[in-house]
């Protein structure tokens, strides 16, 4: 199974020709569209998608994602395996909370021509790299001969929350398709009952399960489907009503 996961919209053909690649080499593989919708170029974005992944995806996936603002540049593509899943794409950060999650892995930097397309275009790696090399490694290419070792793949500076006494300090990280507001404080962290959560002017008293929890135009606090805090308002679009975004800072307090 190969999954797909872009920043290309459904408009152009891109994707579409990336399925073609794949389909021409091993006709019998399963392909996943995963989205194609990630904001143009939001490498974040892409790296919280591919976090929320794996879990739900067997193990010998292939997960092919590609948000790659530097495409035909210095930076490199890279394979990486963890446990039993392959990602592949551009070494920019994309994998970054792959990498974080995963205990043990194995990169590799794609310099292999024999599982690329022919004289790849130098701004569609995805379709002239990173497809081909997905189609060769489902028929059973082994991930050794694709190039060498990578010891540091790219990290992004991915703002963690800190944890005090008094409470946990974070931000937004992400403002999905809805409005709702993704926060970098992971469920693990919220092991105390809390007495108020803090994000612009807006105080959250209590942690709820489902949006409805609230009246329609409330203000929320739920744990979202990816493992993380998240401010949403319900049906409406938190960002726009309460006036915060990507970066602004959330203040979660622990009851006395």
């Amino acid at each position: 199974m190969i999954t797909l996961t872009t920043d290309f919209g459904a408009r152009d053909g891109y994707v579409a020709q990336m399925k073609g690649v794949i389909y021409t080499i091993n006709p019998g593989v399963t392909v996943i569209d995963v989205t194609h919708d990630i904001q143009p170029f939001d490498i974040v974005e892409g790296a919280l998608v591919l976090k929320g992944l794996a879990r739900y995806y067997p193990e010998g996936t292939i997960h092919v994602a590609v948000v790659d603002p530097g495409v035909g540049g210095t930076r490199r593509g890279l394979a990486l395996r963890c446990g039993e899943r392959i990602y592949l794409g551009p070494d920019n950060g994309l994998f970054s909370l792959v990498l974080r999650a995963a205990g043990l892995w194995h990169a590799r930097e794609i310099r292999n021509r024999d599982y690329m397309r022919p004289d790849p275009h130098p701004t569609f790696h995805g379709r002239d790299v990173f497809a081909p090399v997905a189609a060769h490694l489902s028929a059973g290419a082994p991930f050794e001969v694709l190039g060498p070792e990578v010891a540091d793949p790219v990290l992004l500076h991915f703002p963690e929350p800190i944890r005090t006494d008094r409470g946990v300090n974070g931000e937004i990280v992400h403002v999905d398709r809805f409005g709702n507001l993704a926060t970098n404080i992971d469920a693990s962290m919220l092991d105390k009952p809390f007495a108020h959560l803090r994000a612009g002017t807006v105080y959250i008293r209590r942690l709820s399960r489902y949006f409805g929890e609230v009246d329609e135009g409330r203000p929320l606090a739920l744990i979202n489907s990816f493992g993380y805090l998240e401010i949403s308002v319900n049906r409406r679009n938190a960002s726009e009503v309460l006036g915060i975004g990507r970066g602004d800072k959330v203040r979660l307090r622990w009851s006395a």
